[in-house]
Order: structure tokens, then sequence, then C-alpha cells
């Protein structure tokens, strides 16, 4: 009896199997072959192929996450990120700014020694590490949703980036290789971004600050090392010190509303011409210099409350 009854389950297993859609299988094992394809890469890459065997062992893809490119189904794209669609009175909450603010005036005090290294080292206010890490990640209180090796292998497989995330998967298993985090606590958003100020594999290592001097760079436990690259990533794509992000400015009476979107830029000297005056207070020299009218750096207007 006890015979028959694995009989019995085992022939209800191979039916289920059966019964799962040729194409879905197909699928799945092009997705294995596809993966197993990329070791050359890998070891070139400096990946041991323990590490490469054991993460790629029985990994499956998700195709739920959007911005993939899958037959019969609709072309996502990318879900719109709020900085990008909202106008700033709505992005920049007063009830949600307010509740960061007051914690990131606590985590100033706990970290101020770290905060003042990264300021005199690379030139960024430590306001602006802890706002990168209260937007990204909540000061590490939000967890992020998807296994980081997952969705990179799915967007390198059928990502709408497929040749930019075949190198960042690589590179994730480069990082796990290196024994810096392990693959229970490679979180990532639907993009593949990981720790507590969401960098991509690749950033990881351009960009990566070892500040607390334990010989690894740790952007998952360390808050040191995570806000000292967020500073680094900021001076390698132009950070200038002593500038803002933005001026306040008011308009003229006759502005152009339509004006105020990412998509148009301007030289600043053409915004004064056109009877934008940088509001006073709180303009430093540096700023001033800045906002001279033969000054050719492109800006973009932003209206707070929208058209």
């Amino acid at each position: 009896m006890q015979y028959r009854f694995k009989d019995v389950a085992s022939g209800l297993v191979v039916a289920f199997i059966l019964l799962l859609p040729l194409s879905a299988r197909a699928a799945d094992a092009a997705f294995t072959q596809f993966i197993a394809s990329l070791w050359p890469e890998a070891e070139a890459a400096g990946v041991p192929r323990a590490t490469f065997d054991a993460e790629t062992r029985g990994l499956e893809p998700d195709y739920k996450l959007p911005d993939l490119i899958l037959p019969g189904r609709p072309a996502t794209g990318a879900p719109s990120q709020a900085e990008f669609v909202q106008v700033p009175a709505d992005y920049i909450k007063d009830a949600s700014i307010g509740r960061l603010a007051g914690e990131g005036q606590k985590l100033m005090q706990q970290y101020r020694p770290a905060l003042a290294t990264i300021e005199s080292r690379f030139g960024v206010p430590a306001t602006v590490v802890l706002a990168i890490w209260g937007r990204e990640t909540d000061f590490g209180r939000y967890t992020l949703p998807y296994d980081a090796l997952r969705v990179l292998a799915t967007q390198a497989y059928v990502g709408r980036r497929k040749d930019q995330y075949r190198g960042e998967f690589i590179l994730a298993l480069k990082i796990l290789g290196d024994g810096v985090v392990s693959r229970k606590d490679m979180r990532a958003s639907w993009g593949g971004a990981v720790g507590l100020t969401q960098f991509l594999p690749s950033e990881y290592y351009k960009h990566g600050v070892d500040l607390d001097g334990d010989g690894r760079v740790d952007l998952w436990h360390s808050v040191p090392d995570a806000l000292a690259s967020a500073a680094q990533q900021l001076v390698n794509k132009g950070w200038q010190s002593g500038l803002r992000w933005a001026y306040e400015v008011q308009a003229p009476a006759n502005a152009d509303c339509t004006l105020g979107v990412p998509e148009v830029t301007k030289p600043i000297g053409e915004w004064l011409r056109a009877g934008f005056v940088p509001v006073a207070a709180g303009v430093s020299a540096a700023a001033r210099g800045h906002l001279r009218p033969g000054i050719s750096h492109h800006e973009e207007l932003l209206r707070d409350q929208g058209i």
C-alpha cells in the first residue's frame, strides 16, 4: 500500500509538470540556458565559480516585474518616478518632509563625526546625504521588496535594457562573491538598486567608499559607508561645492507657465533676461556669481504648484 501511494504521488507530480504550458517550460529552460551562458563574463569579472553555481542554481525569472519585453504582453515601460512626474508641491508633502527632517536631525547628531568627515572630504553637506538616505529608504526603515539577483537576471533576460542589466547581474554576483553582503540581505527595488542609498551594482564599484575603515564597502549595514558613497557619487557626477541645487526666483508677470517642465532648459542668462529675478535672501556671493548672465550652465524652471 505504501509503495502504491508513492507511485500515485509520483504520477501526479509528472502529470502536473506535463500540464504546464509548453511555452512556459521552454521559456524557463531558455532562461536557465541564458544564465549559464554568462559564466565566461562572470569569470572575467572575478566571480568565483562556486559563487556563480551556488547563486544561480534554481534561479527563476520574475515576469511580474515592470519594464520587461514579453511576447503577448504590452510593453509597460518603467513606472513613472514621482520626482519626474509630480510638481514639487505634490512631491514634497509637508507632513512627510517634516517627519523625515525630524528624524534626520536626530541622525545628524548620531553620525556627526562621519558626516563631518564626508563634508570635509567630498564637499557635500551632511543635510544632502541625509536627505538622500531618507528619500531612498526612509533611513533604512523601508524593506526593499525583491531579491536583487532575481530582478537583475530577469531584466538582463527580457528587460528593455538588457545590455545594461547583463553587466549589473554579473557585478551583483561579484558583490556576493566578495562576501560583502549575504543573498538574504541583498534586497532590491524593481530596477535592481540595493543598499541604504539605492545603488546599482556598477555604482557600488564606481562610487563605493569604505569610510568606517573595516576593509570593505558595505552599503547595507554601514551608514558611514553608505553616506560617503552617496557623496562620492555626487562628486563623480559633477557636484560643485558651494553651489545650491536650486535658487528661488520671482517670475515676471507675463511668465509662460508651460516653460516650467524638465524638458525646457536655458542658460541662466536667458532666464535672467526674461525677467526671472533671484530672491536675495540666503543667496551667497558664490551663488550670485553662479547666477551671472554670462554663465553658460543650462537650468530648468520648477513650478512649486504646477500650472
